[in-house]
């Protein structure tokens, strides 16, 4: 996956960045007034180090689904009824590139702008969102994918999280998610990215019975661990 246009037409792009203009609201939408009331429920430290550092990330993460099976993203694609789908915490469009290439009609949404307009200039619809106040109306989605974006989210916030994805799924609506197991939460860095990030993990009981508690059935589960990096573990469920 490569950015259109020139890495320093990306990077002037990234750098000179324009406000964001949020249409009307509707029934069913979050309330928010500015962009700042919009993204400030996220973590402020970990929204600044994908924008500074969102092109690091990307060269980071850009041969990850050679590496992990896409076993998953493909069960996901094909569980849903449906084509209207939510790429939660999108970063640069990766998944929703793959997504969009199953046959899926793709919005992402991200609470980086650096990523947003990485996503647009993949070709990818892509909305500046809190992952606790989700800009859309109840029901707008046949399935949403969130793959490893919710661990940015406190364990004190994931509930409202999950929340917020059931009231936007439809009727019926699939949940992709992926997560990285562990038992601790806080801000660390990797060597792509040498700046903070919020990072919370759990134990396969533990996101199991969270994602049970918060309405979810869960149709398909498997842990991968790829090489001695953690395990990851994935989960479909519907609403």
């Amino acid at each position: 996956m490569r950015i259109v246009g020139s890495a320093h037409e990306a990077h002037r792009q990234i750098t000179n960045l324009f406000g964001y203009l949020r249409a009307p609201q509707k029934k069913g939408v979050a309330r928010y007034a500015t962009l700042s009331a919009r993204v400030c429920i996220m973590d402020k430290t970990t929204i600044d180090t994908y924008n500074k550092l969102a092109l690091d990330y990307d060269q980071e993460t850009i041969t990850f689904w050679d590496e992990f099976p896409q076993t998953f993203i493909t069960k996901f694609a094909e569980s849903i009824n449906g084509t209207k789908v939510l790429d939660i915490g999108s970063g640069p469009g990766r998944d929703g590139l793959i997504l969009k290439k199953l046959g899926l009609d793709i919005t992402c949404l991200d609470a980086s702008e650096a990523m947003i307009t990485l996503c647009k200039n993949r070709g990818l619809k892509a909305i500046l969102g809190d992952f606790n106040q989700l800009p859309f109306e109840d029901n707008s989605f046949d399935a949403i994918w969130a793959y490893t974006s919710l661990l940015h989210v406190p364990r004190s916030s994931i509930s409202r999280s999950l929340s917020e994805i059931k009231r936007v799924l439809r009727e019926d609506g699939r949940l992709g998610i992926g997560m990285i197991e562990g038992e601790t939460e806080g801000y660390r860095e990797s060597a792509g990215v040498n700046k903070p990030r919020w990072f919370t993990y759990y134990t396969q009981d533990e996101l199991k019975q969270l994602l049970i508690d918060n309405g979810f059935d869960i149709t398909f589960f498997e842990a991968h661990q790829p090489g001695r990096s953690s395990q990851y573990l994935h989960y479909i469920c519907h609403k």
